[in-house]
Order: C-alpha cells, then structure tokens, then sequence
C-alpha cells in the first residue's frame, strides 16, 4: 500500500475524484470546489462526482509555484479548507455582507507597496480588487500550520527584528479589478477569478462548502 502524506485530514495520495468524495464526507451540502493551480482552474462538482462548471483563475505570484507557508510569501495554500465567510456587493446595503465587502473594495491597493497591475509595473492596482465576491476560506489549517512550525525550526522562515513572519491569514476566492491577471502568477495568494464567474459561483458556494487546492 502506498504511504499517503495528509493534506488537513485528506490524504495526498488520493486520486482527484477520491479527493472529492473524502471532502464530501463529512459535508451534507451538494457542491466541492475543486482548485487545480497547474490548470489555472477551479471547477465545482456535485455529489456524483460530475463537474458541472468550471472556471479560469489566477492565484500567487510567486514563480515556485509551492504552498503557501508564510505571510507575504505570494503564494497560494494547498489542502483540503472550508468556505467560512461570503461577502457579496448584491445583497441588501444595509446588511453586514454588503459594508463589509464595500469597506475592503474602498481599500487603494499603491504599486509602490507591491501591488501593481499584472505585467504593468508602476501602475496602481487602485480600489475594487477583491470585486463583487468574496469566499473567505479557513487558512491556515493544521498541516498549514506543521508545516510552518517545521520550518520555524529549520530557520526557513525570514525575521525581522527577531520576529518570525506569520503564517499569514485572509486566504480567500474572490473576484477582481484587473482581468488581464487571470490564468497568471498575480496574487498575494488569493484566488482571483473574473468578476462575471465569481457572480454565477456564488450559486454554487455555502457556508463549509469543501475547497480543494491542488498542486495539479
């Protein structure tokens, strides 16, 4: 028998259909989210096991393409998370779920801090980035954070100070106000999708909806 590594309590050596269904085993609700970072592609499946949509994306920026580990890192985490906040700009504007999002999509986001339009270097990424959705997820998780203890104690993790770097927090699968990054290295980590799909994923989505982000 193969020797499995665990990814937040799913087994690494699972199939990709394995994987969706041990993520819809402690799940009643209809739908997995299922994140391919090779394909730039996230696509929802039922409880058959049947995709039944599918979506390009943009995630981390870091060109090593390897799990997040730490706070400023650019890179995007793998494992099995939970959907733990939906914020939606067409919802009443008196409810929480509308300020909220409103109140982060104020935020201006200066290329002189590192964020920038994707491939225009100088060029403000400005306000709205996070666009019309917002699918809080649960990083980090419990391998998330072995893997980081793990390299507290190898020294890989950068201090500042004598201050470790945090874990980092706010992972999420949101929408955008730079299209052109999508299918590209272009977040701080986030799942950025085009506005007009993270509308029609919302159909899709609850609260412990399973997100699976895979490495292939």
């Amino acid at each position: 028998m193969a020797l499995c590594t665990v990814l937040a309590a799913q087994p690494a050596c699972l199939g990709k259909k394995d994987r969706i269904k041990h993520a819809f085993g402690r799940f009643a609700g209809p739908y997995v989210i299922y994140v391919s970072k090779k394909d730039f592609l996230l696509e929802v499946y039922d409880r058959n096991v049947r995709a039944v949509a599918g979506y390009r994306i943009a995630y981390g920026s870091n060109p090593d393409m390897k799990p997040k580990l730490c706070e400023g890192d650019n890179r995007t985490p793998e494992g099995l998370y939970r959907v733990n906040e939906i914020l939606s700009m067409d919802v009443d504007k008196k409810s929480p779920s509308y300020k909220v999002l409103k109140g982060m999509n104020k935020k201006y986001f200066r290329a002189s801090e590192g964020h920038s339009k994707f491939n225009r270097p100088g060029v403000d990424l400005g306000d709205n980035a996070y666009g019309p959705r917002f699918f809080g997820l649960t990083y980090p998780n419990s391998e998330d954070r072995k893997r980081y203890r793990k390299a507290l104690r190898n020294g890989s993790i950068q201090t500042e100070r004598d201050r470790a770097t945090g874990i980092g927090y706010g992972i999420a699968i949101h929408g955008n106000n730079d299209e052109n990054s999508v299918g590209h290295l272009s977040s701080n980590g986030c799942i950025r999708m085009y506005n007009r799909d993270v509308v029609e994923l919302d159909q899709y989505v609850r609260i412990g909806t399973p997100v699976i982000i895979a490495a292939d």
